[in-house]
């Protein structure tokens, strides 16, 4: 190993600190006459049923809504309230000056109260002291005149008052101060003489309090039967009630954690966890938690953002959602989330400069031992057992101890030996066991080491702004690697190491991610137009998640997961419910939640997805270059210049507060006569009625979550118009106009509970009223005067369209017949011209028959004749013949004769005359055949007429000339020509023609 001898003593420890204690953190806001409040001495705080805070101060007593204050003044203004009050019943009660008062919610102001036995107005218009709800109802008070006094009302709404002094001595009188009843009944009043009585069965006994003369300003009790006596100067005692033994703790016994900070108690507290808090006179806020014995007081301060407004606490009040209210002399109002879960250790007993705003570097040794870095100002190791700090600085002129104080960097190797990279001073190696530094080779080579991780072979891999050296075991330098000698790497300025389960280094720099496998690395870098790439190239930290995914923070780029099975990122940032952007360190607690220091404080990745974010108001500091690690008990720690805070990961809880109530807190209606505001009840029991000339309704609520008001978030359902819930973010108003008449709920929630807890909700009635035409009355009386006037509308419609139908039934009657009249003339008329017109065409028939019998009988007997004479003559013909075959003479004068005979003979004019005749009777016949048959000749057209004309064969052969035998060869061939079947005469064939 290389080591370097030293010579001199080692002077490195510079001082060490034993046994000191550890603080709590609370981080208090506060309310100050600057935001509205009255004045800045709060007398007393108490927070009503509906959620209002309510202040007494000695100028008013103040209403708070979250948003701002109303102020009560009483009747007198010398009056001032002391104590104040709500009972079961809803009814605030106020203890002042000259009486006893309640809150009038009808009239909004704060009215005496009186009875008519003038004796009891004698004891309660007085100065009241102190006021306190017994079990069974009864108002228990005390006065400056030596009374305690009860107070019950009966059916009658009268009081009776029972005087019950509390005793004289011959030297002083006695006055309540405080009252208390313990679950078991017994009601504790304190004194102004220093006593203690209880009320038991009718009966007052005092205890023996030893040790006091002192006033009394309050009493309490825990929950283990201890009652807590907090004195005017005297400290505080616990009084044992079972044994009757008491302690008594007073500044002069502080040891630190073990007594109060100021002997002066002003309240006293005991919350729901029995947690015993102390408000004093100038010693700030003490605490007493019983499962440790200790105390811690919180005063005003310089080592958190958030202090006590003031060191003297006059009330002290357990509000909704854990929320402790703290009335102050000066400082106005403080509260703080009740949630004491983180320790702290004052940056004076780690001996930080508060200046330097850089946060601390953190490791936890494998012996326990926390190594913090402070700022720029060197490195300090705290011992948890015994609260030891020793501190290391650069001293310039000394080469054995520190090389530079700003540290960025820490690690421990397998050897105990702590690795510490710095800014500038380069690299340094402290053996714990030796307790020197010793010197690594090329040490002051590496320029701003802000990583260092060890490898599964022992070696450790130092991340600085050139590249990575790797050193072996011997501090020796095994290996560099930067851009000039390794492809693929990104970027030399490294800023992330992590060494993951597969032995595989994880490399981040401010260009992107890097990983080396083997002999391989891959890059990954963001990509704008690719969803799953990196959100960002400037990596912070890297580390595992238990299903080997990696978790990757960058600087402004939130969180990412990779996936190894697809090669994927996921985001997460802002959209997931992530805060901030500047991821600092990344872990996982036992439970295996991830934790990220962020540039706002801590956020928490719960198994379920969901994710919480704790700031300044849960006293945790911003990633500020600093980190924050968890430790192998599961505390989480993170350091600053405010010194080192720390707390188990399973007590820091976002939701750990209840459900927050939403209350009304006030309202305006808009209307024709201008604008009205609303009384919200504080009883519960609102309802809004708007008249026809109101147009507009704005409605105002808020939490009784007043730690974070902006993240409030509600939601909101006006029933009877839409009965599902509305999300409306952080929107503390609701406005409605031009409701439509009828009757409507309204319900404001938070938006975490909708689907949860109905008592939760705040609820208000709304009935709009209709104008007198809307009335329900009005529209029945409407709707049945224009039945009325609607059936006397139809009812004389009907009659006239009666009257008018019989008219007309009259004149249609007197139409119909003079119709059919002039029907029956006309009809007359019609029958005789078409009678006339039948007769005319029966004569033209006739005439036509007439004419066609006649046509045919003349063509018939033109035919017959012509017929006659062509056999007649041919029978000369034939007699001739023979004749000139004689020798006698004249043989000239009979072939003369011949010739004669020849030319009687039927010639084609003879057939045209025939055609004509024909066609006057059979006009289209020829015209058709022709159509049907244009083969056919003219010889055969004569023979188809004579046909028609039912001329038989022997008539044919005549007018032709020819056989009889011919003729039935010309009719055959006819047939095949026309194409007629055997089976049809020519009488049907020529039918069809036409």
């Amino acid at each position: 190993m290389y080591k370097v001898k030293l010579t001199v003593p080692l002077l490195f420890v510079l001082f060490c600190i034993n046994g000191f204690t550890q603080d709590r953190i609370i981080q208090f806001q506060k309310i100050t006459f600057e935001d509205g409040i009255s004045d800045n001495r709060i007398n007393n705080i108490i927070q009503d049923k509906e959620g209002f805070i309510w202040f007494v101060t000695p100028l008013g007593i103040d209403k708070y809504d979250g948003q701002k204050f109303k102020t009560y003044l009483l009747p007198n203004e010398n009056d001032q309230a002391n104590d104040l009050l709500q009972d079961s019943t809803g009814i605030i009660w106020a203890a002042t000056s000259s009486g006893l008062f309640y809150f009038d919610v009808e009239k909004d102001c704060f009215e005496r109260f009186s009875s008519s036995d003038q004796s009891i107005n004698n004891s309660i218009n007085g100065y009241i002291i102190s006021l306190m709800e017994a079990n069974n109802g009864t108002l228990w008070c005390t006065n400056a005149n030596s009374e305690i006094m009860a107070l019950s009302p009966n059916s009658n709404n009268e009081t009776i008052i029972h005087k019950m002094p509390l005793g004289e001595s011959e030297n002083s009188i006695s006055n309540g101060t405080d009252l208390f009843q313990d679950e078991n009944g017994v009601i504790w009043i304190s004194t102004s003489r220093g006593d203690v009585f209880k009320y038991q069965e009718s009966t007052f006994s005092q205890i023996n309090l030893q040790n006091n003369d002192i006033y009394i300003n309050a009493i309490s009790k825990d929950q283990e039967g201890h009652l807590w006596i907090g004195t005017n100067g005297n400290g505080l005692f616990r009084y044992n009630t079972k044994d009757s033994t008491s302690v008594h703790y007073t500044t002069s016994n502080n040891t630190r954690m073990n007594s109060i900070s100021n002997n002066f108690i002003l309240d006293l507290l005991v919350d729901k966890d029995n947690n015993v808090w102390i408000g004093t006179d100038g010693g700030g806020l003490n605490l007493y938690q019983q499962d440790e014995n200790k105390f811690f007081a919180f005063k005003q301060n310089t080592y958190t953002n958030y202090p006590i407004a003031d060191n003297s606490i006059l009330s002290i009040f357990q509000g909704s959602n854990n929320i402790m209210w703290v009335g102050t002399v000066h400082g106005g109002a403080s509260y703080f989330k009740n949630h004491i879960t983180i320790s702290h250790i004052p940056p004076s007993k780690l001996a930080f400069d508060q200046i330097d705003e850089q946060g601390s570097q953190l490791l936890e040794a494998s012996n326990g031992d926390i190594w913090i870095t402070a700022g720029r100002n060197g490195l300090r190791r705290y011992n948890p057992q015994n609260g030891k700090v020793t501190v290391f600085i650069d001293t310039p002129a000394k080469d054995d101890d520190l090389s530079g104080n700003n540290i960025i960097s820490l690690l421990e190797d397998d050897q105990e030996r702590i690795w510490i990279g710095t800014y500038r001073g380069g690299l340094n190696i402290f053996d714990t066991k030796n307790n020197t530094f010793l010197h690594a080779e090329n040490r002051f080579e590496a320029k701003a080491i802000f990583a260092i991780e060890k490898n599964n072979y022992g070696e450790v891999w130092v991340g600085t702004s050139s590249g990575i050296y790797i050193y072996d075991s011997d501090l020796k330098v095994v290996r560099t690697i930067n851009t000039d000698n390794t492809n693929n790497l990104n970027a030399n300025f490294i800023t992330a190491l992590y060494n993951d389960i597969k032995g595989e280094m994880w490399v981040g720099t401010n260009l992107g991610l890097n990983v080396f496998k083997s002999d391989t690395v891959l890059s990954y870098t963001s990509d704008k137009t690719t969803p799953h790439s990196l959100s960002g190239n400037r990596i912070r930290s890297i580390t595992e998640d238990e299903d080997l995914s990696l978790l990757i923070g960058t600087y402004g780029h939130g969180l990412n997961r990779y996936d190894r099975s697809n090669n994927k990122f996921t985001r997460i940032g802002k959209e997931e419910g992530m805060e901030a952007n500047i991821i600092g360190d990344v872990f996982l607690d036992r439970d295996k939640n991830i934790w990220c220091s962020t540039n706002l404080g801590l956020s928490k990745i719960k198994r379920n997805g969901t994710v919480e974010n704790f700031g300044l108001r849960y006293g945790v500091h911003s990633y500020r270059g600093g980190s924050a690690i968890i430790t192998k008990s599961n505390h989480i720690l993170m350091g600053g210049r405010l010194g080192l805070s720390y707390f188990k990961a399973s007590e820091l809880n976002e939701n750990n507060t209840g459900t927050p109530k939403v209350f009304f807190t006030s309202g305006t209606i808009l209307g024709g006569n201008g604008t009205r505001d609303l009384i919200i009840d504080s009883k519960g029991n609102n309802h809004i009625t708007l008249t026809p000339d109101d147009n507009i309704l704005s409605i105002n609520y808020s939490s009784s979550d007043y730690w974070n008001p902006k993240k409030n978030n509600y939601a909101y359902k006006l029933e009877g118009l839409n009965d599902d819930w509305q999300i409306i973010g952080n929107q503390q108003a609701l406005t409605f106009s031009n409701l439509k008449p009828g009757t409507y709920s309204l319900k404001v929630n938070s938006a975490k509970n909708i689907d949860k807890d109905d008592s939760s909700l705040a609820s208000i009635g709304i009935t709009v009223l209709p104008t007198f035409w809307q009335k329900t009355w009005i529209r029945i009386l409407s709707v049945l005067v224009g039945f009325l006037l609607v059936l006397s509308f139809i009812k004389l419609r009907l009659s006239a369209i009666k009257k008018q139908q019989e008219r007309l039934e009259s004149l249609v009657a007197s139409k119909t017949e003079e119709v059919k009249n002039q029907q029956e003339k006309v009809h007359q008329s019609e029958i005789a011209l078409l009678q006339a017109e039948k007769d005319n065409q029966e004569l033209t028939q006739k005439k036509l028959i007439e004419e066609l019998n006649f046509k045919t009988e003349e063509l018939t007997n033109y035919t017959l004749r012509t017929v006659h004479k062509n056999h007649l003559l041919s029978e000369i013909k034939s007699n001739l013949l023979k004749e000139t075959k004689e020798t006698t003479p004249k043989k000239r004068n009979l072939e003369k004769i011949i010739d004669l005979i020849d030319d009687s003979l039927m010639l084609d004019e003879d057939w045209e005359n025939f055609y004509n005749l024909f066609n006057q009777i059979h006009t289209t016949f020829i015209k058709d055949l022709k159509n049907n048959c244009p083969h056919l000749t003219d010889r055969e057209l004569r023979l188809c007429a004579l046909i028609k004309l039912n001329f038989n064969s022997q008539h044919i052969a005549t007018l032709f000339g020819i056989s009889l035998s011919s003729v039935k060869v010309a009719r055959h061939r006819l047939r095949k020509k026309l194409n007629i079947s055997e089976n049809e005469s020519y009488e049907d064939f020529f039918s069809k023609l036409t």
